[in-house]
C-alpha cells in the first residue's frame, strides 16, 4: 500500500510540473487510461488536478470503489456522471485556466463543459498525460511482461489444436478461452486469424471459413495482465509448405530481426521502421508492407510512440513498443510476425519468448 502510494505521488507531482509548464492551473482527465493511471481507479468518473488538490467526481455506483483504489484524492459523489462538482471546485479556487483532453470530448461535451464550467477558461490540450505513461516504471514493465508470457503461452496451446478443416473463429475462440483463464482480464484486442488468400489483410477478422492444407495462417493476440496489455503474431502453415511461402517468411523474419536489432535509446522511431522496411523493400516486396512497423503498448494495445516514417520522437529505455513487419500479397496471402519488446539501456528485451522458427503443423 505504501508503494503505490508512493508511486501515485510521483506521478501527481509529475503531472503538476507539466501543468505548471503548460501555463494551466488545472486538467481535467477524462481518458479511462489516464485517470487510472493518475488515480488508480478504475471506474467511471472525471478527474480534476490543480497544483495543490486532487478531486475525482463519480456517481453512486463507484462512490465506494473509489475511495478505495484512489485513497489519497477528494472523492465527490454525485447522483450522475458529471463535471459539475469539479466545476464548482474551480469556482471556489478562483481558477481561470482549466485544461481539457481535447482528443476524449466530443462537441456536445464541451458546450456541456462551456455550461458547467461557466467562468472559467477552458483550454484545450493533448498529451499530457501520455508523455508521462511513455517511459514505464518497474511495475509496470513487471505486468506488461506477464501479459507477454501470457500471450506465448496461449500461442503454445493452440498449436496443438490447429488441423485442417477447423475454421479461424474456432481457433480463435480456442485463443481467447486461453488468454481469459490465464490472464487476469479479456484479450487486449479482439483476436486476429486470418488463413490463405485473407491473410493479406493485416487486420483480418476470424471467420467461418475452414483451414486447408497448405495454408499459412496469421495469428495477432495479446493478453491483458492488471490493465496492461501485450501484443504478438506468428504465422504457420498447416501440412506442408511450398518455397514461395518458406521465402517470403525468411524475409519477413530478416526484417524483424532487423528491427529488433535497431531498436535502442537515441535512436528515431523512423530510423528503427527504415531498418526493417529496407530489408523488405530490398527484397522486392515493399509495396506489400502496408502499416507502420510498430506501435506503444501498455494500458492501451496501441499507444506512443509509432514506429513509423516520419516519427522523430527519440526512443528511451523504459519504452516498450512492437516489432511487427509484414507482407501482405492480395490473391496469394500474408506474412507477419511481431514482438512487444521493452527499449533498455543497451538495446531492447523481448517480452514475447516464442520462437519464430518456420512451423508447419
Amino acid at each position: 500500500m505504501k508503494s503505490e502510494k508512493r508511486k501515485a505521488a510521483r506521478r501527481l507531482e509529475a503531472l503538476r510540473s507539466l501543468l505548471e509548464r503548460q501555463g494551466l492551473d488545472a486538467l481535467l482527465v477524462t481518458i479511462p487510461e489516464n485517470r487510472s493511471y493518475i488515480s488508480g481507479f478504475t471506474g467511471e468518473g472525471m478527474l480534476l488536478i490543480t497544483h495543490d488538490d486532487a478531486c475525482l467526481s463519480t456517481d453512486g455506483r463507484y462512490a465506494t470503489q473509489a475511495r478505495l483504489e484512489a485513497p489519497a484524492w477528494r472523492v465527490l459523489p454525485s447522483k450522475t456522471l458529471s463535471s459539475g462538482p469539479l466545476a464548482e471546485v474551480c469556482r471556489e479556487q478562483h481558477l481561470a485556466r482549466i485544461g481539457f483532453e481535447k482528443n476524449d470530448v466530443t462537441i456536445q461535451q464541451f458546450e456541456k463543459f462551456q455550461d458547467e464550467f461557466s467562468g472559467c477558461g477552458l483550454r484545450p490540450v493533448m498529451g499530457l498525460v501520455e508523455s508521462l505513461r511513455l517511459i514505464k516504471d518497474v511495475e509496470e514493465i513487471a505486468l506488461i511482461q506477464e501479459a507477454a508470457v501470457v500471450a506465448g503461452a496461449a500461442f503454445g496451446y493452440v498449436l496443438g489444436l490447429i488441423y485442417p478443416g477447423q475454421t479461424e473463429r474456432e481457433i480463435a475462440s480456442q485463443i481467447d478461452y486461453f488468454l481469459r483463464s490465464r490472464g487476469d482480464g479479456p484479450p487486449a484486442f479482439e483476436t486476429i486469424v486470418a488463413a490463405g488468400e485473407r491473410g493479406a489483410m493485416p487486420h483480418g477478422r476470424a471467420t467461418p471459413s475452414e483451414i486447408r492444407i497448405g495454408q499459412l495462417i496469421v495469428m495477432d493476440f495479446g493478453a491483458s495482465y492488471h490493465g496492461y496489455m501485450s501484443d504478438i503474431t506468428r504465422t504457420v502453415c498447416v501440412g506442408h509448405s511450398d518455397a514461395r511461402q518458406r521465402y517470403i517468411y525468411e524475409v519477413v523474419l530478416e526484417a524483424q530481426l532487423t528491427g529488433l536489432n535497431a531498436v535502442r535509446p537515441g535512436v528515431t522511431a523512423s530510423q528503427v521502421d527504415e531498418a526493417a522496411r529496407r530489408v523488405i523493400t530490398e527484397a522486392g516486396y515493399g509495396d506489400y508492407f502496408t502499416h507502420s512497423l510498430g506501435h506503444g503498448v501498455g494500458l492501451n494495445i496501441h499507444e506512443a510512440p509509432r514506429l513509423a516514417p516520419g516519427q522523430e520522437i527519440t526512443l528511451k529505455a523504459g519504452i516498450v513498443v512492437t516489432v511487427e513487419p509484414g507482407i501482405y500479397i492480395p490473391g496469394w496471402g500474408g506474412v507477419r510476425i511481431e514482438d512487444t519488446v521493452l527499449v533498455t539501456e543497451t538495446g531492447c528485451e523481448v517480452l514475447t519468448p516464442v520462437t519464430k522458427d518456420f512451423l508447419v503443423i
